[in-house]
């Protein structure tokens, strides 16, 4: 005799089913307390509690689909944020200052923008730019960014990473450090910086192999080497303050890549000041930086502290 299932535990997989069949594309978080509708502007399914991590099944301009606790609808796309993506190749990290290449400094320039009190480059170092207006690149600043005039750089665009071949730059990204962030200690928090880099740079990723950054730079103590500096805690200093700043450009270097990131977390939901609001990553006894190396080929990693600009390239290996 044949047996079907009862009615209650068909009303109760039902949820399941209604997108059983989608691709979840991002994990995001809720940024406030909001609700979750049947269709844009429809009416409401349940509530949405601020800082609840949500399922992205598709990403609108204005209104995403999202799951949550079994319950499928929509919500406004503003109010998502530390996204991860799914699949990488398929869906990149919506919502950031995206750069398409590098570039190195033919003179002496100034940089400046926004609350950024600014630093002059010198001839030769190295940053990674955003396209502009006709004669000019833009150059991230925390949450701004400057202009530099094509005239004053040799520009360097990303290669393709389908098409790259070994040596190529495939990815980048920039941040700026200085006295604005050294509250008194900005030796020591460049030591920090200098320090990370010197344990990163040149760490090669097979394919499919992974990267830790606590594996290769904790802890983060006085007995490994990092000095007393300004950091994002409850006292607003710790040993190896400045090395998020470290992780948080690599992260954003990663993100101009299909790579897939594994764990990240933000250090608080304003932001920090050398990067981009929910684009900032921490590292420390409780968090980790790593991601996964998803690309055909082994890729390389170069960190350069420069007297202010710190830039992490990607090279195909």
């Amino acid at each position: 005799m044949r047996k079907f299932l009862p009615v209650w535990v068909l009303l109760m997989l039902m949820p399941l089913f209604a997108w059983a069949e989608d691709v979840v594309q991002y994990d995001a978080i809720l940024s406030r307390d909001t609700y979750l509708v049947e269709e844009p502007g429809g009416r409401s399914i349940i509530r949405l509690p601020d800082r609840e991590k949500v399922a992205v099944l598709s990403l609108g301009e204005e209104w995403s689909r999202i799951v949550y606790d079994r319950e499928v609808g929509y919500c406004k796309t503003g109010y998502l944020y530390h996204f991860v993506s799914r699949d990488p190749f398929s869906y990149p990290v919506p919502d950031r200052q995206r750069v398409t290449g590098f570039a190195s400094f033919n003179v002496a320039t100034e940089i400046k923008a926004g609350k950024f009190n600014g630093l002059t480059a010198q001839p030769g170092q190295v940053f990674c730019v955003m396209p502009g207006e006709e004669e000019y690149y833009r150059v991230p600043l925390w949450r701004d960014a400057a202009r530099v005039h094509r005239a004053e750089v040799t520009y360097y665009p990303f290669a393709d990473w389908q098409s790259a071949v070994s040596g190529d730059v495939i990815g980048g990204f920039t941040t700026f450090y200085g006295e604005q962030q050294g509250k008194g200690k900005a030796a020591e928090r460049e030591h920090n910086i200098v320090l990370g880099c010197e344990r990163i740079h040149e760490t090669v990723i097979r394919p499919d192999g992974y990267f830790s950054f606590n594996k290769l730079c904790a802890p983060y103590s006085q007995n490994n080497g990092y000095r007393y500096a300004p950091n994002i805690s409850q006292t607003g200093f710790g040993y190896g303050g400045g090395v998020c700043q470290l992780t948080t450009t690599l992260y954003n270097a990663v993100l101009t890549l299909p790579l897939q990131v594994d764990e990240w977390a933000m250090h608080r939901y304003s932001g920090i000041q050398y990067a981009p609001q929910f684009f900032d990553a921490a590292v420390g006894s409780y968090s980790d930086f790593t991601f996964q190396n998803t690309l055909p080929y082994a890729i390389r990693i170069l960190a350069t502290p420069q007297d202010g600009i710190l830039t992490v390239l990607i090279l195909r290996d």
